[in-house]
């Protein structure tokens, strides 16, 4: 018994606290969009349309990553207790780029405006979800991903599990479009 409230004790002292944004060297996490002047030279539109979802955190990619190149921000919307969609703005690549990485993934191609087209990758059809209990928002893994190229950037609109639909998403994608 005392060993296990040791245990306990330490894993709680040492372990890091869980982020609903994916870890990587160089990660800026900032809580509200009036603080990203200050952190990056990345101008983005955030989306007007969010289903009711609220802007939970934002990370800015300051290093190079596998994921993520230099100056990405994220913006990661929970509603319910759950993270909802997640809106990556990826400076210096393209959709052509990004889908020969994803180029295992079924592909659809969606019309967001008469000069805009989008591709929605299926990623997962049954994803693993997490209800943690540590008071932060819960997660699911991503399931669909909707990208798309706009005023010099591509974005991804991820889907957490199926707390928003392929419907939503696209709804989402034609609000930042249209600003």
């Amino acid at each position: 018994l005392g060993s296990t409230v040791i245990l306990k004790l330490v894993d709680t002292t040492i372990a890091p606290e869980r982020s609903l944004l994916a870890s990587a060297t160089g990660l800026v996490q900032i809580s509200t969009l009036a603080q990203l002047a200050d952190t990056s030279n990345l101008t983005i539109t955030p989306p007007v349309n969010i289903f009711g979802a609220e802007l939970s955190t934002i990370g800015v990619y300051t290093e190079f990553s596998n994921v993520f190149p230099t100056g990405t921000v994220s913006l990661i919307y929970t509603r319910d207790g759950w993270r909802f969609v997640e809106i990556d703005y990826l400076p210096n690549r393209t959709l052509q780029d990004q889908l020969t990485m994803l180029s295992l993934y079924p592909q659809e191609e969606v019309i967001l405006s008469e000069t805009i087209s989008a591709i929605i990758l299926t990623r997962d059809d049954s994803p693993r979800c997490i209800d943690y209990d540590d008071g932060l928002p819960n997660k699911c893994e991503i399931t669909h991903q909707l990208l798309f190229e706009n005023n010099g950037l591509l974005i991804s609109l991820s889907s957490d599990g199926d707390h928003v639909t392929v419907g939503e998403m696209i709804e989402i994608a034609k609000s930042i479009i249209d600003q």
